[in-house]
């Protein structure tokens, strides 16, 4: 059977524009833009009928399938429908715009739109996380950074207004390391490059300052951790040594240990704050509970502050909101089961292989 050849060149684009175009209302959820939504199956239905497939195939297809089961298990459960729909709404969002670009970059030829893609989508989210996050006063040397900033986006009508700062940090650590990816690729490619090598590293800069500004110490070892990892496999021999060089100062810095950095750092920075691992621990207990108690359906999408208010009562910080379970895989445990849980690790394990199985066959390794 034959098909358009316009719809076959020109798909995903027009899967991009119309999900860009219900992005930002479903990014702040209310019921009455949750028929917004079917615009994700209807895109997939008319591929269907143009190119013969609903999706794409991809290598995380099957791990995808589960996470839309699971997430809709979870959506069903949940008390109340409205705390599961911002989740719902990013899962699903998600999903449709990894179609989206994959069948957009289809033809080979496209694969140059991505540098350029990666700036435009990364400064994007940038100013709406700096217009958006309600910033969190941790340590008071950074204060004077987020003076003036806005602290929610007050033009909205309706539904959640602000992004938590543990968020934005954590959804850098995918937006700093292809930048910075990109960055190195950019330089190795000499003169031709140099325009894309000052847009990276423009975004680059604005990633890390609002990585700093986010507060969001988890989100900061994350970074180490895999600017580690892009050093060594990407950087070269001099990268590698840069990463040596790094290990070695966490080493002696986690050695000699924050309280003997002097008294100042200490009451100041508190980088280590003896509270928020109490809360912590608390927290990734009470998940613990909930996953023992719900294995195979978990609790809800977006139920587990409110559940653990009624069922599983908090000593530490009981009065501050925890939306989450401040660990992305128990979160998920939480949310979705344990057959959403291996989907999860399963989409990680098959994009990670994706990841190295390019890097191979790259002839410089970018």
């Amino acid at each position: 059977m034959g098909y358009s050849p316009w719809a076959t060149r020109w798909w995903g684009l027009i899967e991009w524009a119309c999900l860009l175009l219900i992005t930002p209302p479903l990014l702040f959820a209310t019921p009455t833009r949750a028929p917004l939504l079917l615009v994700i199956p209807a895109l997939w239905l008319l591929r269907r009928l143009l190119l013969g497939r609903f999706t794409p195939r991809t290598p995380v297809d099957v791990p995808l399938l589960v996470l839309m089961v699971m997430g809709g298990v979870g959506f069903c459960v949940s008390p109340n429908p409205g705390w599961s729909q911002m989740k719902i709404s990013g899962l699903l969002l998600g999903i449709g715009l990894l179609y989206a670009t994959v069948d957009l970059l289809k033809p080979a030829g496209r694969l140059r739109w991505v540098p350029a893609g990666v700036v435009v989508l990364s400064l994007a989210f940038l100013g709406l996380g700096l217009m958006g996050t309600r910033w969190a006063f941790k340590i008071p040397q950074l204060t004077p950074l987020m003076t003036g900033l806005p602290g929610e986006i007050g033009w909205l009508p309706e539904g959640e207004t602000f992004f938590n700062p543990n968020v934005i940090g954590g959804a850098l650590l995918w937006v700093l390391p292809p930048s910075l990816n990109l960055l190195l690729w950019a330089v190795r490619r000499g003169e031709r490059r140099w325009g894309w090598a000052a847009a990276e590293g423009l975004v680059a800069l604005l990633s890390l300052g609002l990585l700093i500004v986010s507060q969001s110490r988890g989100a900061w070892l994350g970074f180490l951790v895999s600017l580690l990892m892009l050093l060594i496999v990407a950087g070269g021999r001099l990268g590698q040594i840069g990463a040596v060089l790094l290990l070695a100062a966490l080493l002696v810095l986690t050695m000699v240990g924050p309280a003997r950095l002097g008294q100042a750092i200490q009451e100041s920075v508190r980088i280590l704050s003896t509270a928020t691992i109490e809360q912590r621990l608390e927290l990734w207990s009470r998940a613990q509970y909930v996953i023992a108690d719900f294995p195979f359906t978990g609790v809800g999408l977006g139920a587990f502050e409110h559940m653990t208010r009624v069922m599983y009562p908090l000593f530490y910080g009981s009065s501050i909101p925890h939306p989450h379970a401040h660990n992305e895989f128990l979160d998920v445990a939480v949310d979705l089961g344990l057959a959403g849980l291996v989907a999860w690790q399963a989409l990680y394990m098959a994009t990670f292989w994706v990841l190295w199985q390019t890097y191979q066959r790259t002839p410089d390794g970018l």
